[in-house]
């Protein structure tokens, strides 16, 4: 390995940090986190905090639940689905 690959990671990993890309990017974190904390969830399409909804939790998550489990069942019809089993014969040498 080259000697001097790591004092270039070093120095852009220093770069980078000097840069400044992480101040606006870590409120964001902390927002996302405050509002996971809270019993909500994170609406991605909006990019906001919506709040806990009681009518969803009971409906078990919506229809989002119920197209993900009706996939499952799908996939699993179609893996147990009866196939003709071939039979290899094996020879005696």
């Amino acid at each position: 390995m080259n000697k001097g690959i790591p004092y270039l990671m070093a120095a852009l990993v220093a770069l980078t940090l000097s840069a400044g890309w992480a101040a606006p990017v870590l409120p964001l974190f902390d927002q996302v986190a405050a509002c996971l904390d809270s019993g909500g969830h994170l609406d991605l399409l909006q990019l906001r905090c919506a709040p806990p909804g009681g009518t969803q939790d009971l409906m078990l998550g919506g229809w989002a639940f119920w197209l993900t489990a009706a996939s499952v069942v799908v996939v699993v019809l179609l893996a147990a689905r009866s196939r003709p089993t071939r039979r290899q014969t094996l020879t005696a040498q």
